[in-house]
């Protein structure tokens, strides 16, 4: 086809220049004369094809031996090639089964199976259903790490040491701690593995539907173990505990703000509006917020450049300053570190 498409052009050149030597020669030989340039260039093309296979055959050989090309093809094999992934959930509950969820709903790898308790059975049952070829409900927390690879722990943090202490991993297993207060180095001890198999990862519900953002500790030993978790919407990898555990934080913020969408509405219900309109405007309003804010997530400045958007005066400029003066954001900062001081041990969490 090639070939053809070059004689097609040289034909087309010769006949819509007409230049002053094709032109002065009749049609009749004009045209024989055109013939035999188009079967000349697909002789010549053929002939230096032949010659220039013959050289890459030559070279392939002799990469062959000296194996140049071999070992960077096998090199390029074990970064790309991914076998499909068997995971298993000691513990069904919310977190476990948006997790389960996204990783059986997105495409970039393939799962081969998925195995989970049967606690929360509700939980549980729905996965089945939804993956009845993927998905193993087990009874014994045993048998969920004998059909997998990688580990994703779910329970309670008060249930944790009891559970692992039961539970007889493999060299090949790789844990990854849902329990937020869970410690790195207690996690090797508790499962005899060694550190480098011992992940912690806290996530919210959205990764069910690909939109979430996981934070890991520490950080991935491959990109391609990170793309597990690239895959449920993002990925933050924090380079030790302590970091690991501020990032937490706004996580916990997820309940506030759900509280400050209520409150909103309750205010329009108050107001006279329909409580359907008003829960569906607010949902809405909230979600274009969040969304111009994710536009450029990475930017450091971002959230100042739209802070700095806000008409002079304006309602929104109004809004900011009074919740300012109120001492809305100085109540956050103390609510975080709270929160900070729970996770770490330092008190109940609680605000005097």
């Amino acid at each position: 086809a090639i070939y053809e498409l070059d004689a097609f052009r040289i034909y087309e050149t010769l006949s819509l220049r007409k230049t002053m030597a094709i032109t002065l020669i009749p049609p009749r030989r004009r045209n024989i004369i055109i013939q035999i340039i188009i079967f000349s260039v697909i002789i010549v093309s053929s002939i230096a094809s032949s010659f220039l296979i013959k050289d890459i055959n030559r070279v392939f050989k002799a990469s062959n031996k000296s194996n140049i090309f071999s070992s960077s093809v096998s090199d390029l094999d074990d970064t790309m090639s991914t076998s499909p992934y068997r995971f298993g959930f000691v513990g069904c509950g919310t977190i476990a089964s948006c997790i389960a969820k996204g990783l059986l709903r997105q495409t970039e790898f393939e799962v081969e199976s998925v195995a989970v308790s049967r606690r929360s059975e509700s939980k549980s049952s729905e996965l089945k259903e939804m993956y009845p070829d993927l998905v193993t409900i087990y009874d014994d927390s045993q048998q969920i790490l004998d059909q997998a690879d990688i580990i994703f722990i779910c329970v309670l943090p008060t249930q944790l040491n009891g559970v692992l202490e039961e539970l007889k991993f493999e060299a090949g297993h790789k844990i990854v701690s849902l329990v937020a207060t869970s410690v790195l180095a207690d996690l090797a001890d508790l499962s005899n593995l060694s550190p480098s198999q011992i992940y912690k990862m806290i996530c919210l519900p959205s990764v069910a539907t690909l939109e979430g953002t996981c934070l890991l500790v520490p950080k991935a030993e491959s990109q391609e173990f990170k793309s597990i978790f690239d895959s449920l919407g993002g990925t933050v990898e924090c380079k030790d505990e302590r970091i690991m555990n501020r990032a937490m934080i706004p996580c916990n913020l997820m309940g506030p703000l759900y509280g400050i969408m209520r409150n909103t509405r309750e205010w329009l219900v108050e107001q006279g509006m329909p409580a359907e309109d008003a829960s569906y405007l607010v949902a809405r309003q909230f979600k274009a917020m969040v969304q111009d804010a994710n536009l450029d997530s990475r930017n450091p400045t971002r959230f100042d450049e739209l802070i700095n958007e806000q008409t002079p005066g304006g309602f929104n400029e109004q809004a900011l300053l009074n919740l300012d003066q109120l001492g809305i954001f100085d109540i956050y900062n103390q609510t975080m570190d709270a929160l900070l001081d729970r996770l770490e041990g330092r008190s109940d969490g609680s605000i005097e």
